[in-house]
């Protein structure tokens, strides 16, 4: 027996396995199933080594329900569940179990996305002893890492149980939750102080503008996907406004040197200091007495690492395939998907019209997927 044949034969068996009334003939996708073993192992009961932190998914199957008006739903598999030893960030630290913006609903990336270029972003954050959380299940003291990929479409978060999907795509907050720029409207931002203030100001609402713009300032200059120019002007630019304290030669929690900026913000009983290398224009560290001390290790513009892109479901093209081959294919992906059926006069029966999200979503694991499946006209 070949490879193919292997595969096609514990495959039929594990589908027997979860979904025994389906009678599948699942040879005929093997090719196509061999292309995605590159990213992901073939097969319905998936353990999913991850190479960053060394965490490990292992999960078990659902049962299909029963719906009524005539449309079924595959078996899936629920969320995976942690096996083996969390991830960690490349530094090491522990990580969170969900991400800070959890993806809700599907995120079509641009094309190309994965070989796209990522702000990656990794720090070491400790919650305020006043008791405010620099991060998700953060207790009180002690040190929870972070580390993401901001993309020009979508972005991803490694959290405890591996990489995950994130809410942000096309934007990236930069004054709290209120105010976002696009990455195509980071990239026209002007690279000096004083244009940059006035481009700063004229987004803001007007009874917090110049706070707003100061906060700004703090945010491009530290975690937002900005250029070097533009990062240096966002720095030079909150050290030179109104209120912002600055002090040379000091030493961030890492011992590192650097030029603090210390403003009060918010209702004027909350202190945060930024502290900047100057000579090699990065940030070091932001301290909050609300929120926390978030040490920036990692900012920098770099590729997507494979294992991240691999980990994130993503619909197949489903069109023109039998129900057998996407019910396969469903499988393959630990999606919860759902058959309708729809008349065509083009599409002939038995075969898939559609797919809704539509094929090259991302998605979280078993997300929802409703397939249209031609009754002929």
């Amino acid at each position: 027996m070949n490879n193919d044949e292997q595969f096609a034969e514990s495959l039929r068996a594990q589908v027997t396995r979860v979904a025994p009334e389906i009678d599948v003939d699942v040879t005929h996708v093997v090719p196509a199933a061999r292309r995605r073993r590159v990213a992901r192992v073939g097969g319905v009961t998936l353990a999913l080594g991850l190479a960053l932190g060394g965490g490990a998914w292992a999960a078990t199957t659902l049962e299909a329900p029963a719906l009524p008006g005539g449309s079924a739903t595959m078996a899936v598999e629920p969320s995976p569940e942690p096996s083996g030893p969390p991830a960690t960030s490349s530094e090491g630290d522990p990580l969170p179990e969900t991400p800070s913006y959890p993806a809700m609903d599907p995120v079509m990336p641009p094309e190309g996305w994965r070989d796209a270029t990522y702000f990656h972003v990794v720090t070491r954050s400790t919650p305020s002893q006043t008791g405010g959380e620099s991060g998700p299940e953060a207790p009180l003291g002690s040190e929870l890492g972070s580390e993401s990929w901001y993309g020009d479409g979508v972005s991803f978060e490694l959290t405890a149980y591996g990489p995950a999907l994130m809410a942000l795509g096309d934007h990236i907050p930069i004054e709290g939750h209120t105010i976002s720029y696009t990455w195509a409207e980071m990239a026209v931002l002007p690279t000096e102080p004083e244009p940059l203030h006035d481009a700063l100001l004229d987004r803001y609402f007007p009874d917090e503008r110049e706070e707003a713009v100061r906060d700004a300032a703090a945010r491009l200059a530290t975690q937002a996907p900005t250029s070097p120019e533009l990062r240096a002007a966002a720095w030079e630019l909150l050290t030179s406004l109104a209120g912002v304290e600055v002090e040379q030669d000091v030493r961030d929690s890492e011992g590192r040197r650097g030029t603090a900026a210390t403003y009060q913000y918010g209702d004027n009983d909350r202190v945060r200091t930024v502290i900047y290398d100057e000579a090699r224009n990065l940030p070091l560290e932001t301290q909050d007495t609300k929120h926390g001390t978030d040490l920036y290790l990692t900012t920098e513009f770099t590729d997507l690492p494979d294992e991240v892109a691999d980990s994130i479901p993503e619909i197949p093209d489903l069109t023109a395939m039998t129900r057998e081959d996407a019910e396969v294919a469903c499988l393959q992906e630990h999606l919860a998907c759902t058959f309708e059926d729809a008349e065509s006069d083009t599409v002939p029966e038995g075969i898939v019209i559609s797919s809704d999200p539509a094929a090259g979503a991302l998605v979280t694991w078993g997300a929802p997927v409703t397939i249209l499946l031609s009754t002929g006209s």
